[in-house]
């Protein structure tokens, strides 16, 4: 080997050795940098003429396990959406409580049903009489409270869903700036892992609001889509795009990417994501609790009605603002006590009907007012009880609604032991271990040394050669 290759060699190592050493000290002062994936540098011999002449750093490398980012992308997007469901869901049942709470709509027919029965021992005391009144009174209140609390949890999800499909936009539209860029470092054959390593920070971010499925092109660039294939970014975004969005509609909202609709069954379509959650709130989780909620509500009013001498006419449970046509839904909003009563508490005792106060100790219709409580009767709802009386209903209803809660939880830690376990194999494979980038900065300090000791020695050789010749 001649000096000049020693020496060409050597210096080749002094300039790997500190790029090196660059990437190394990068690699460090990122490690606790979220989504910070770690670099190494690709080094390579260099041979001229056959013969080994040093090294040639081809560029900086950022290895990642692409399989291992798609399943803890998916396992986290699957976590998120029980969390949001959750969420919304304990909204609500703050307000319901369980079946043996006070506030309660199941207790509020307990109790109504304990007025009757102590009336049934005192007819004539209007004490009693009054008693009755304040607790239809109640148990009314109650099933509009309950039903008010579901619609608003409901409207809370879906502007919760909105408000999640604005972050996604926004993100993609930074997704799209960052393609641009990366493709640019690509064809010029820069560096691109910092602008690679923001960019799936964003595909994370994505993810947790609606799964997605990604693949990318030789240039770079990545196209994102939903997991049911409809495109969410394939070319650029100009600022403000909105390739996700929500639409009013006669049923309520529709949820498009691309103009597709994609919300038409949230579990198979969206799959996965916050946004995948307060669909399912939304769409299925709240028609559900308002329709079990007016079912109880019609059960009440038909059961008093039908307790009536004559049941065509209103009963101690009325609609109080019937829609035309007639129908029961919404009727949790609407139930009330009937006017008669107010101001009238005898007619507890003696009919909705009565025109005058039926004989003291007469126990004719309270019996007729209790055997409601006592008679099974067939319900519609869906997830609760074909027959039932109207307090097993309610309890049944009550307890069916903690359930989509608690299984929304129990989804939700499930799908968390899952995502943390991806999470941390991926940042045990992908992230920086400082011990590790310490020992290489070592090794690097050695490797510099050699290369300077081989300067060293052909410089004294050179010397010595000068030395010769004079």
């Amino acid at each position: 080997m001649s000096i000049q290759t020693a020496l060409y060699a050597a210096l080749s190592g002094l300039r790997s050795t500190q790029l090196q050493a660059a990437t190394v000290s990068h690699n460090i002062s990122n490690a606790t940098t979220p989504g910070f994936v770690r670099k190494e540098l690709d080094i390579t011999a260099s041979f001229t003429g056959g013969h080994g002449d040093g090294v040639r750093v081809e560029g900086i490398a950022r290895r990642v396990d692409e399989m291992l980012i798609r399943d803890a992308r998916f396992e986290q997007s699957r976590y998120t959406a029980q969390e949001a469901r959750a969420s919304a869901l304990s909204q609500y049942t703050d307000v319901l409580g369980q079946p043996q709470d006070e506030r309660s709509v199941a207790t509020a027919v307990a109790k109504l049903q304990q007025t009757f029965s102590q009336l049934h021992g005192q007819p004539e005391d209007e004490a009693a009489q009054q008693a009755v009144v304040d607790r239809a009174n109640g148990l009314a209140r109650s099933i509009r409270d309950t039903a008010s609390a579901a619609t608003t949890a409901q409207a809370d999800a879906v502007e919760r869903m909105k408000n999640s499909v604005e972050d996604v936009n926004k993100a993609l539209v930074q997704i799209s700036q960052l393609n641009q860029k990366i493709s640019y470092q690509e064809a010029i054959k820069g560096d691109s892992t910092d602008l690679r390593d923001q960019r799936d920070r964003l595909l994370d971010s994505v993810s947790q609001e609606i799964g997605i499925r990604t693949y990318t092109r030789e240039d770079g660039q990545v196209v994102v889509m939903t997991r049911n294939g409809q495109t969410l970014l394939d070319r650029e975004l100009a600022p403000g795009a909105q390739p996700l969005q929500v639409n009013q509609t006669a049923a309520g909202f529709e949820l498009t990417a691309g103009g597709k609709v994609i919300s038409a069954n949230p579990e198979q379509d969206i799959q996965s994501g916050r946004i995948m959650g307060y669909v399912q709130v939304a769409t299925q989780d709240m028609p559900k609790v308002l329709k079990q909620l007016d079912t109880l509500a019609a059960g009440l009013v038909k059961g008093f009605q039908d307790a009536e001498a004559d049941p065509t006419k209103p009963g101690l449970f009325v609609d109080g603002n019937p829609p035309t046509p007639a129908s029961t839904d919404g009727l949790a909003t609407r139930l009330q006590v009937n006017s008669v009563v107010q101001g009238n508490s005898w007619r507890v005792q003696s009919g909705m009907q009565a025109a005058t106060p039926l004989p003291p100790g007469d126990q004719t219709q309270i019996k007729k007012y209790l055997a409601v409580f006592k008679t099974s009767t067939g319900f519609t709802a869906p997830d609760t009880p074909g027959t039932a009386t109207l307090g097993d209903f309610a309890k049944a209803m009550v307890s069916t609604q903690q359930g989509y809660r608690t299984t929304a939880e129990s989804d939700m830690k499930s799908r968390k032991i899952s995502a943390d376990v991806l999470e941390s194999a991926r940042i045990n494979r992908d992230g920086v271990n400082i011990d590790t980038e310490m020992q290489k900065l070592q090794l690097i300090e050695q490797s510099y040394g050699a290369s300077a000791q081989v300067i060293q020695v052909a410089g004294r050789m050179l010397d010595t050669l000068l030395q010769l010749r004079n």
